[in-house]
């Protein structure tokens, strides 16, 4: 995983999306796709990713494949961590369409929501 400034914290926003099955031995499914983090890939330069995008805490596993409302994960150590109902922290790889598919950016500090803003810009393209 190439991150820009080598930490995740430096990451300036992401996608939080909920485990909603686990039908496979190794596979995930949670509730954003491409209606919530776009099928942007970015495969060169200093932001290169692998998939769709990153999972927070877990640097093996990645996105494998967006539908309208689902993301698909391909990862049988993650898929033994968690369990259904679980929350997972998706950093997309190109955060500006991300923006614009959402109504409110919600600034949080230590775990808790401190703002809601609204996104006066959302669907605003000409």
């Amino acid at each position: 995983m190439a991150q820009a400034a080598n930490r995740w914290d430096m990451n300036a926003a992401s996608i939080l999306s909920t485990v909603i099955s686990k039908p496979t031995d190794e596979r995930i499914i949670t509730d954003v796709g491409a209606k919530g983090l776009t099928m942007q890939t970015r495969t060169k330069g200093i932001t290169a990713t692998r998939g769709l995008g990153l999972i927070k805490g877990h640097p093996d596993a990645e996105i494998f494949a967006v539908y309208d409302e689902h993301a698909i994960i391909y990862n049988k150590e993650l898929r033994d961590k968690v369990k259904v109902g679980d929350v997972l922290e998706f950093i997309p790889n190109h955060i500006c369409p991300v923006v614009n598919l959402y109504d409110y950016a919600y600034l949080v500090n230590k775990g808790q929501v401190v703002e809601k803003i609204p996104v006066e810009c959302r669907g605003k393209l000409q």
